[in-house]
């Protein structure tokens, strides 16, 4: 038994609606595809027996588990919408290829900016909490984002995403800007303000 691995914990963010789950095969495939060995929870049942812990609305679960698929601990969250507008272009070389619950990297990347847009190995990735997109004859999202998010995936499966490296200056220069997540869906924002900082 591997205790470090034990001790590293990941979780998936899902979004609720009536404490129903949204796109939970996404999550469960992810979830799948993070961990060493095999998953043993199953997330339907985690919800069905937790969820009405949650709000009623639109609510956040966060289900908590190991890198050995262990199930460690399920919690809810009303959900608070965020508005963005400003995004600061910041470099860092940071590693969430799977969705860490240590987020201390990204958390210091982020210093004091209202939101980031993180450059890693010269391309655009991520935000702090969303991927990205921009319009350039149809939505483009990073090839490389620093996590692969499941609205992304539902949506680069169903042929509205198209992914291709992006610059900086192909970021500067964009008129049209999106983010998603599990929670917010796609959402493009009206009146962005891109800095760079770099």
């Amino acid at each position: 038994m591997n205790s470090s691995k034990k001790s590293i914990f990941l979780f998936e963010t899902i979004k609720l609606v009536d404490h129903k789950p949204q796109n939970l095969k996404y999550h469960i495939s992810r979830a799948k595809n993070s961990i060493d060995k095999t998953l043993e929870f199953d997330f339907e049942d985690i919800l069905e027996k937790t969820s009405s812990e949650a709000p009623l609305g639109i609510a956040r679960a966060k289900i908590i588990y190991n890198l050995e698929g262990e199930f460690i601990r399920s919690e809810f969250y009303p959900y608070k919408a965020r508005n963005f507008k400003s995004f600061y272009i910041v470099s860092a070389n940071v590693d969430y290829s799977r969705k860490f619950l240590n987020r201390s990297l990204i958390d210091k990347a982020k210093c004091n900016y209202e939101e980031i847009i993180i450059v890693k190995d010269g391309f655009v990735t991520d935000t702090s909490i969303a991927n990205i997109a921009i319009f350039d004859n149809g939505w483009i999202t990073p090839k490389t984002p620093l996590l692969k998010g499941t609205c992304r995936a539902r949506l680069i499966e169903n042929g509205f995403l198209k992914q291709e490296d992006i610059s900086i200056n192909r970021l500067m220069n964009t008129k049209r800007f999106a983010i998603m997540n599990a929670l917010i869906d796609f959402y493009e924002i009206e009146d962005f303000e891109i800095i760079k900082t770099i």
